[in-house]
């Protein structure tokens, strides 16, 4: 087995690869999904609807404070 690692991107390198920024994006929606706890319906919800609209789960999300936000000024 070998112990080498593939470094496809570091941090300071140029932009991050598509590949690895798609990878990147999916792991912060699971977590921000995971830490709001919610129900398993609602989570549906949020990942097919941010789908839906070519958005992240975090711009989706943002969005919509943003909108409520604005609602209550």
């Amino acid at each position: 087995m070998s112990s080498g690692v593939n470094v496809i991107w570091r941090r300071g390198d140029s932009e991050m690869p598509d590949k690895v920024q798609h990878v990147v994006e999916a792991a912060r929606d699971e977590l921000l999904l995971r830490t709001l706890q919610l129900p398993s319906e609602i989570v549906d919800v949020i990942l097919y609807n941010a789908h839906k609209n070519h958005k992240t789960v975090n711009g989706y999300l943002s969005d919509i404070v943003i909108e409520r936000m604005r609602a209550v000024s």
